[in-house]
């Protein structure tokens, strides 16, 4: 089966996940956004956790998919031989991860007496613990500034072992074939990399001007455009999962040709059937 390969796991992950953001938390996106309002705090909970959850665990599976990827190209073998520990705890804590601190953080942690959610804005204005030191300080380095960095350290490491090989006077037939069956899985992790980037990068930058400089940076930009982004990165992520999986595109292949092969069947009839008569 097409899912059988160890390193089509993750992407089906993220794939899962992704649908999932767009089948079920973009329908409250939409509805907020047709009312105008949150019809009760307990709807505002339920948004707050399932987008937060399936957005983290889309973003822990990217930068699994990072560091899995690299292994994969240059050390195939232990991910091979250490499948359960490299491969399938990462996997599942990635995902159980992601679900378990938005659990604790949206829905267990002790919200102040004071605090209301804002049923008039979108997401009812973010969950009590950002007005928490501690668990906001955790949940801005670890879940959203970390992620990405890691991604990014273990992309040039990619790029650069990659450089380093073809820049060798005579490299193997084993480098040359390593580099070219490769080749698409590295294209489907740059193509997965980007859509996280344009996602997650905005996040970064704000919050840690916001942090230094000015409180307010970037409020009207994560209203208007940020809180939209992960729709459409989402919605692109099956396209960029076909770079890697050369039977799926053996199958539309398969599908466009049939109408040209039917054409032409039919021409070659009806030129046949007019010189004979």
């Amino acid at each position: 089966l097409l899912f059988d390969r160890i390193n089509h796991h993750v992407i089906l992950c993220i794939l899962i996940s992704d649908f999932l953001l767009i089948v079920t938390a973009l329908p409250f996106a939409l509805h907020y956004l047709s009312l105008g309002y949150v019809q009760t705090k307990k709807v505002c909970l339920f948004w707050i956790f399932w987008s937060y959850s399936l957005g983290a665990a889309s973003l822990f599976l990217t930068v699994y998919t990072s560091i899995e990827r690299y292994l994969l190209v240059f050390h195939k073998q232990c991910i091979v031989n250490h499948q359960l520990l490299l491969h399938y705890i990462p996997l599942g804590f990635a995902v159980s991860y992601a679900f378990g601190i938005y659990m604790y953080l949206v829905l267990l942690f002790p919200c102040t007496p004071s605090y209301q959610y804002d049923l008039m804005t979108f997401v009812c204005g973010g969950p009590c613990y950002m007005n928490a030191f501690v668990q906001s300080m955790y949940d801005t380095i670890v879940d959203t500034m970390l992620p990405p960095c890691v991604s990014l350290i273990f992309n040039i490491l990619f790029i650069v072992r990659v450089i380093r090989l073809k820049r060798k006077v005579t490299p193997s037939i084993l480098i040359s074939n390593t580099l070219k069956k490769s080749r698409r899985m590295t294209l489907q992790l740059f193509a997965i990399r980007l859509m996280a980037l344009i996602n997650w990068m905005p996040w970064v930058v704000i919050i840690l001007v916001q942090d230094f400089y000015d409180p307010s940076f970037g409020e009207q930009f994560i209203n208007n455009v940020i809180y939209y982004v992960p729709y459409f990165t989402c919605s692109a992520s099956p396209f960029l999962a076909l770079i890697g999986l050369p039977e799926i595109r053996e199958e539309f292949k398969k599908i466009m040709y049939r109408p040209t092969i039917a054409r032409h069947t039919i021409g070659t009839t009806i030129n046949n059937d007019k010189h004979e008569q």
